[in-house]
């Protein structure tokens, strides 16, 4: 079966969604499948880094088309990007072979639109796997206005989509009511949680014990932060939180990853006072693992609004590492309800100081308690989650479309 796949960054790139996408093609290829891939040769973090044109990887077809690579600061940076990918991404796919398969991601937003043409002209069969529900996502981050022109265009994009594909991928269990109420059929979806991007065995305690000598961390509680530092990543509740602890608690926190939302979180640490901060750039995938298993506590968060509609990636990597998470953000959103049934965290509110400041103190005092959420997490992601069991269930919806 010749199968192409759909999306704006892939390896060595470092977003998360080209990882991702990269053990499914390489398990693909495995499965006796010709593979193609078109991506964009522009880099996620919008350096001047430029990948070649063509490369054979691990027996993939990666095929790259040019990029403007304004990256992810501005919007309207993002979005002539978003436009060049198209078009180019576009006249690449009809000059391939016919595919039999077009699996699409969701970045950029309604690239899989590629798929629908190629279904059309050709009789290739689509296959959507949605990292994002747009429009309602472009919404909540007032990117398009709810009920203008731009959000009932994007609506019927979406709907065509949905109405276009064999099998529609949904992160979750929240995002699958949310693509239902957005006009997915409910037989034509399935339900495959992400899993940690670099998925190695569980990281020995001496590695982590090694790497935080190394970083100078020994003797202190470590609170991490590790992604794509977002304007919608609400990060100020921990640190008004860390702020009135710090004096207390021997706490170290560490800010590792880049993002628009990044000056403003270095500038809020300065405002606060909070000198037991460091910020750090994002580590190399082969040593995520071990880096995530150096934090004792992990902050993921998540802007009310958004339940449904997106699912933090970095949550599986903190799973599969065995670390507890704090977690702020909506309750009845898919980390949450992880986290929440799984006894591997807390649940606060954004912007409730006082009950933040109340969990992290009791986590940073409880070794034992940290310990237990931390062996919780581990379990869930070993028994429900994990590469191996999403990427099956992927490779089994792409064949079964033809």
């Amino acid at each position: 079966m010749r199968i192409l796949l759909l999306n704006q960054f892939y390896p060595p790139d470092v977003a998360a969604t080209g990882q991702l996408l990269a053990d499914l093609a390489k398990r693909l290829v495995k499965q006796g499948h010709e593979v193609h891939l078109i991506c964009s040769r522009g880099s996620y973090s919008g350096d001047n880094k430029k990948y070649p044109r063509y490369k054979l990887a691990d027996g993939v077809h990666v095929h790259r088309v040019n990029a403007f690579n304004f990256g992810r600061e501005k919007i309207s940076g993002r979005l002539a990007d978003y436009l060049l990918f198209y078009v180019l991404a576009l006249f690449k796919a009809f000059s391939l072979p016919r595919p039999d398969v077009c699996l699409s991601l969701t970045t950029p937003p309604y690239i899989g639109l590629i798929a629908v043409l190629l279904r059309s002209l050709k009789g290739t069969r689509f296959v959507l796997w949605v990292m994002d529900v747009y429009p309602e996502v472009a919404v909540v981050y007032d990117a398009i206005k709810k009920g203008g022109l731009m959000n009932r265009l994007c609506e019927i994009l979406s709907r065509l989509l949905y109405s276009k594909a064999f099998v529609t991928i949904s992160l979750g269990e929240v995002m699958t009511n949310r693509l239902i109420e957005a006009g997915a059929k409910k037989e034509k979806i399935i339900t495959v949680h992400n899993w940690a991007v670099g998925e190695q065995c569980h990281t020995k305690q001496s590695s982590a014990q090694s790497l935080r000598q190394k970083w100078n961390l020994n003797g202190e509680v470590i609170l991490m932060y590790s992604g794509n530092i977002g304007l919608g990543h609400d990060l100020e509740t921990m640190f008004e939180a860390a702020a009135i602890l710090q004096g207390e608690k021997r706490l170290r926190i560490l800010i590792i990853g880049k993002g628009k939302g990044r000056a403003s979180v270095e500038k809020l640490s300065k405002q606060l006072k909070l000198n037991c901060v460091e910020f750090h750039d994002p580590a190399p995938i082969e040593e995520l693992q071990q880096m995530l298993a150096i934090g004792d506590i992990h902050i993921v968060s998540q802007k009310p609004g958004t339940e449904g509609l997106i699912v933090p990636s970095k949550l599986y990597g903190i799973l599969a590492a065995g670390r507890p998470v704090l977690f702020v953000g909506p309750q009845h959103c898919e980390a949450a309800r992880i986290i929440l049934e799984n006894h591997c965290g807390i649940v606060v509110p954004p912007a409730y100081c006082a009950d933040t400041t109340e969990h992290l103190r009791r986590l940073l005092s409880d070794t034992q308690l940290r310990n237990e959420m931390g062996k919780c997490a581990r379990q869930f992601y070993e028994n429900h989650l994990g590469r191996e069991r999403s990427v099956s269930k992927i490779c089994e919806a792409i064949e079964s479309s033809l």
